[in-house]
């Protein structure tokens, strides 16, 4: 029930983000934020927690992509200019490939990119991910320069991409080799 209304708000932010009503949106994506965390907690306190419950990461993905869609789309149609459809596209595919990086790697190894080494222990604490990249949009919104929100997302986005895919390449190339004689 906590993951259905979560989706059902966190697509209110695509609304507001849509229809251009920044920060509102921007403020109720922390709240989002805060029902999303709450929904798994309370699966592993009772001890409730489901393989279909691993589905609401995708569900969680799809709306994440959608603010950054809406906002675009909302920037786009105030300014005219290509460059916000432009950045959401970015953001989302360096996402898409950074996450596929970060799932490949706690597949084939077993365990989390995060903490398999120190670098990554390190780098986990400012990787990209939605609750950092709310932040980008409440500051853009702040600033009066929502279009900062997307160019920051889709550097640190990108940022995180290549971190990923150096560090997951690295760690399995290392792997390839112990295994050989």
């Amino acid at each position: 029930q906590i993951t259905i209304l979560t989706n059902l708000v966190a697509y209110i932010v695509a609304g507001l983000y849509f229809f251009g009503f920044l920060l509102p949106g921007s403020l109720l994506s922390f709240v989002v934020g805060l029902m999303d965390g709450l929904d798994g907690k309370l699966a592993r306190a009772r001890n409730q927690t489901t393989k279909l419950g691993k589905m609401e990461h995708a569900f969680d993905l799809l709306f994440e992509f959608s603010w950054f869609v809406a906002l675009a789309l909302f920037l786009h149609r105030s300014t005219g200019e290509p460059l916000p459809l432009i950045l959401s596209l970015f953001s989302i595919l360096f996402i898409s490939f950074y996450r596929y990086c970060y799932d490949t790697f706690s597949r084939t190894m077993g365990t989390s990119l995060d903490i398999y080494g120190g670098f990554e222990k390190v780098f986990r604490r400012i990787a990209g991910r939605r609750n950092l990249y709310n932040i980008h949009i409440l500051v853009g919104v702040l600033l009066g320069f929502p279009m900062y929100s997307l160019m920051s997302i889709t550097v640190h986005a990108g940022l995180t991409a290549v971190i990923y895919a150096w560090r997951t390449a690295k760690h399995l190339h290392a792997a390839d080799k112990e295994e050989k004689p």
